[in-house]
Order: structure tokens, then C-alpha cells, then sequence
């Protein structure tokens, strides 16, 4: 059982990771039986590592994408704003964490 929903995972992220975010077009899919499909992107960055937006930004593109799931996935070697924003690795999840949830959103740590 564990391995089907591994391969479902994959699917999905294979499916949304070769779209670019500027031209997404996610096209509705099926349920399996016995399965819930969810649309998500599972490496998404913010202004804690190299990414440009505040983590509650990426929450919101979810939801205009259309998105069910989400991770931020920030590098931790990487902190070209370190001078800036001084913060533990899981401060982008908890800076989206309650923001997601209002918006349906499933926030997983990357």
C-alpha cells in the first residue's frame, strides 16, 4: 500500500515540476479509486533563501494556480538576505503555516 501512494507523489510532482509557474496550466485529474488526486508543488523557494516573495505569497499562488499542497523547500546553505532576515529553517513554514491553513492549502515542510 505504501508504495502506491509513493507512486502517486511522483506522479504529481513530475506533472506540475515541468510546468513553468509563468505558464502553469493544470489540467483537472481524476481521482483513483480509492485514491484522492492533489495538485501541489513540492519545491518552492522564498525570501529566506533565494526566492524573491514572502512565504504567504507562495500560499496565495497556490491558490490562484489551483493547487492542493505545497512545500517550501528553501536552501539552508544558501542566504543571500541573511543581513536582512535572521531566522531558524522552519520560520518559512511557520510564517505560512496558519495562512495556508485559512486558505485550504496543505503545507508541508521541504
Amino acid at each position: 500500500m505504501p508504495m502506491k501512494i509513493h507512486v502517486m507523489v511522483c506522479l504529481v510532482s513530475l506533472l506540475t515540476s515541468n510546468l513553468s509557474s509563468a505558464q502553469r496550466q493544470l489540467n483537472n485529474l481524476p481521482d483513483i479509486p480509492g485514491y484522492k488526486t492533489l495538485k501541489g508543488d513540492f519545491h518552492i523557494h522564498t525570501v529566506f533563501s533565494d526566492g524573491e516573495v514572502w512565504p504567504t505569497f507562495r500560499v496565495d499562488e497556490a491558490v490562484r494556480e489551483g493547487l492542493d499542497v505545497i512545500a517550501i523547500t528553501d536552501h539552508i546553505e544558501y542566504l543571500p538576505h541573511k543581513s536582512y532576515i535572521t531566522a531558524s529553517h522552519n520560520d518559512p513554514y511557520e510564517v505560512a503555516h496558519g495562512y495556508a491553513k485559512e486558505r485550504n492549502i496543505i503545507l508541508i515542510k521541504g
